[in-house]
């Protein structure tokens, strides 16, 4: 198992260009070679090329989208980096207790997507609840911030010498059925919400947030394929009653 070939890194709508060509010279020192760009400002540039130096040949293995629902396809474990805490609290690690697990999904064989933000304000609610897993990075409690590639390079290192470290098989690994992708739980969650406001146990107005719960809830447990199949299938009988009242 590889993380390079497992793990891609994603950069949302990244303003500063040199930020790309930093990141891919992060990447490459950690052998990481998988970038995804969602939006970004300017790309191509020259700035992207002065910036990546040596790690240059990263450049046209580059994939570039328009919408996150694209960067994160095929993806199965979803990892968002974040320093804040959000109204509705998340699964926040360290990084240092993350990165085992990150590396555990991808000897799944798991596609990992690690989601970096937007220099200025980082990742939106909405994108967080895409994730299974939040990390942040600790850092000195008067003066936390990190530039985009810096944060980059430490997310890679940390996962590259624990790469090395535990390299013993772990019973954790094993699954009989492939881990859902993203966009498949996505599915299933706007599926679920759809149904429960049919059966009027909620409604998008509650004061609770039990839609982000719910989402907080599938995106926490990691179902499989197999699970997220019965569950569509569960919910599709159940709007067929509804319908045949």
């Amino acid at each position: 198992m590889s993380l390079n070939k497992q793990v891609k890194i994603i950069l949302v709508e990244t303003t500063n260009s040199g930020n790309i060509g930093s990141a891919l010279r992060a990447m490459k020192t950690m052998n990481f070679s998988r970038l995804c760009l969602v939006k970004p400002k300017e790309f191509p540039s020259d700035a992207v090329e002065t910036m990546a130096a040596n790690a240059k040949d990263l450049i046209k293995n580059i994939e570039v989208v328009d919408s996150l629902d694209e960067a994160l396809k095929n993806i199965n474990f979803v990892v968002g980096t974040s320093s804040r805490m959000r109204k509705v609290p998340w699964p926040n690690e360290t990084l240092q207790n993350a990165s085992p697990n990150i590396i555990i999904e991808a000897k799944k064989k798991s596609k990992v997507a690690i989601l970096f933000g937007r220099e200025d304000r980082g990742l939106t609610n909405e994108e967080l609840q895409r994730c299974n897993l939040h990390l942040h990075i600790p850092a000195n409690i008067d003066y936390p911030v990190l530039n985009l590639s810096m944060a980059v390079q430490v997310v890679c290192y940390q996962l590259y010498v624990d790469e090395i470290i535990n390299r013993e098989p772990n019973k954790s690994e094993f699954w009989d059925v492939p881990t859902a992708e993203s966009n498949h739980v996505k599915r299933l969650i706007n599926h679920f919400i759809e149904v429960s406001e049919q059966l009027e146990v909620f409604n998008k107005g509650n004061p609770r947030q039990i839609g982000a719960r719910i989402k907080r809830m599938f995106t926490r447990i990691g179902l499989d394929e197999m699970e997220v199949n019965f569950m569509r299938g569960f919910l599709a009988a159940v709007e067929k009653k509804l319908k045949d009242k």
